[in-house]
Formats: C-alpha cells, structure tokens, sequence
C-alpha cells in the first residue's frame, strides 16, 4: 500500500507500507542493534534478546504480522504485532529510522497495528519499552496505553528502567 504522508512545510514523503518478506527480520535485528547501541548505550546481549524475539515469531508467526515501511526503496521503520495469548497481543520491534521521525510514520505504523489487533480480536495490546524513549511513549499514549509497571533491568546497560504498556481495546479510545 503506498501512502502520501504530509512532512510540513509543504514536504511529502511516497511511503509503501509492506508485510515481511525473507530477509526482513535478520534487518530488524541488525537496525535495533545498531540504532540501540548508538543511541542508548545498549550492549551486545540486546541484539541476542531481539534475534531470540524474532526467530520465536518466525517458528510461529500464527496471529502476529511485521510490517515495514519503505521510502525510496529504503526502509524507513518497522513494527510488529505477536500473539501472546487468544486475547492478548504485543507489540514489539518499533523503531523509525533518525532521518524519518516527526513525519508522521510511526503515527502511520500503529494505526496499522491497531487495526490489525482489532481484526484479530485482541482484547489488550502490551508492549515492553524503557524509559527515555519520549516521543514513542507520547506516541503510545495517543494511542489510549497506559503505562502499568516500572522494573530495573541490568541487561543491557546498568540502571535501565524497563517499562510496560497496555492498551484496552474493550473500551478502546481513539487517538487525538
């Protein structure tokens, strides 16, 4: 599906929004490590929690969809979707590439998650993040989730606190 998306100051960006195909997810993991490392001081053990995460969905996708976003030929950001139960689903992979945030993409991709978790049936949608990711979680919070639960975790780098999002879709509230 390709999309027009409005950049502001009269700049447009053509988007294609596609599912996953062969080769996609070992580019998920690559662009999480760098970007992660890059940008949030993560270590080596965060690309290893990715893979395991991916390759997971791969032996059972069933309930679950990756969608990229590709600009130019490029890709520009990613999402997924993970069945985590009949009712439950998580959202999972999120990550805009620098040169593509505040375009309104990750606005785009998780109207495309909702929707997908709405066809499904999905009663909650969670997702795991850390905090200091602000946009994402003001993103997040648009989308009607609330944050539920804080948790050190030493992983993958020291004094990270872990957070957890859910969003109802039982009475579900539109985004602004």
């Amino acid at each position: 599906m390709i999309e027009i998306l409005e950049c502001g100051e009269g700049m447009q960006l053509e988007i294609t929004i596609r599912t996953r195909r062969p080769g996609d997810a070992g580019y998920i993991a690559y662009r999480h490590a760098v970007l992660y490392e890059r940008e949030y001081g993560l270590d080596k053990v965060f690309e290893k929690y990715v893979l395991a995460g991916l390759l997971d969905f791969l032996d059972k996708p069933e309930g679950g969809e990756i969608w990229l976003a590709e600009c130019a030929g490029k890709i520009a950001g990613f999402i997924a979707i993970v069945r985590n139960s009949p009712t439950t689903a998580q959202l999972r992979w999120f990550l805009l590439e620098p040169e593509f945030r505040g375009t309104g993409l990750g606005r785009r991709l998780m109207e495309t998650v909702m929707e997908f978790c709405r066809q499904q049936n999905y009663q909650e949608v969670f997702l795991w993040t850390f905090k200091g990711l602000d946009a994402a979680r003001h993103l997040y919070e648009q989308y009607g989730f609330l944050l539920t639960e804080e948790k050190p975790n030493n992983t993958w780098k020291h004094e990270l606190l872990e957070q957890r999002w859910e969003c109802s879709l039982v009475s579900e509230s539109q985004p602004v």
